[in-house]
């Protein structure tokens, strides 16, 4: 019984969740003092690793489960540096240092960024077949980017070159999101959704969200704001749906 009760215990979604609210506050109601620059790249750390964490505890392919990580790392962070590089597939675009130190161009930490998403969204996803879950995967890293995107260019973490027709973001660069992170997603099993993590998960989404929305109102991206709560309202009702269909 012990062992049972350790192997549920989450180590880093607390921490996240500290790190969040500390972020939360001086960015919503103050600003971010430039001694604690190192803070933004950090939460895309804290982000991934409470997500990696709790998607390592649902799963009992270990070894595959490490390897396929690598690879979505190693695939994603390829692919952005040739979409900085030549403006294939995202769009023309290019990172500040906001996010940490770039490594030809890109910043180490997209990776985590990207390994956060996939894993937060694939996770919400329908979990009956991979190809259900992929399509839904899809949709909610599109969700998400939806109202990250716009926030994070007024924030400076980087910048589009363009006209595009989504506050200057191209179409291209949510097609890329969807295509990209259902395909990768087909490279993890079906997780059987545990009420305790699927209950942390949603928040970790939801979370992201408002925080992005509220932003998105300090900085006169009104409507962004209002999609966010729309969407934090919609992914509430996706989970609320798996909860009863469990029952």
């Amino acid at each position: 019984m012990m062992k049972d009760v350790n192997q549920n215990v989450l180590i880093l979604f607390p921490i996240f969740a500290v790190w969040y609210l500390i972020g939360f506050f001086l960015q919503v109601f103050w600003h971010v003092p430039a001694i604690l620059a190192f803070s933004k790249p950090l939460f895309l750390v804290f982000y991934a690793c409470c997500l990696i964490e709790m998607l390592a505890k649902q799963t009992t392919k270990q070894v595959w489960y490490w390897l396929a990580l690598i690879c979505v790392g190693s695939v994603t962070y390829l692919v952005e540096v040739i979409s900085v590089a030549t403006g294939f597939p995202f769009g023309s675009y290019r990172y500040t240092p906001v996010l940490g130190p770039n490594l030809i161009g890109v910043p180490i930490t997209i990776t985590l960024a990207w390994i956060g998403v996939l894993f937060n969204s694939m996770y919400l996803a329908n979990q009956k077949t991979k190809l259900l879950r992929a399509l839904e995967t899809g949709v909610w890293i599109v969700v998400l980017d939806l109202i990250l995107d716009p926030v994070a260019e007024v924030e400076s973490f980087w910048e589009w070159n363009g006209n595009g027709s989504y506050f200057g973001i191209p179409i291209t660069n949510f097609v890329t999101w969807f295509i990209l992170g259902a395909i990768l997603s087909l490279m993890f099993p079906l997780y059987p959704k545990q009420h305790n993590i699927h209950r942390k998960i949603t928040w970790v989404y939801q979370g992201m969200l408002l925080l992005f929305g509220l932003l998105a109102f300090r900085n006169g991206i009104a409507i962004i704001g209002v999609l966010s709560i729309a969407f934090i309202l919609l992914v509430e009702g996706r989970y609320q749906y798996d909860y009863r269909s469990q029952k």
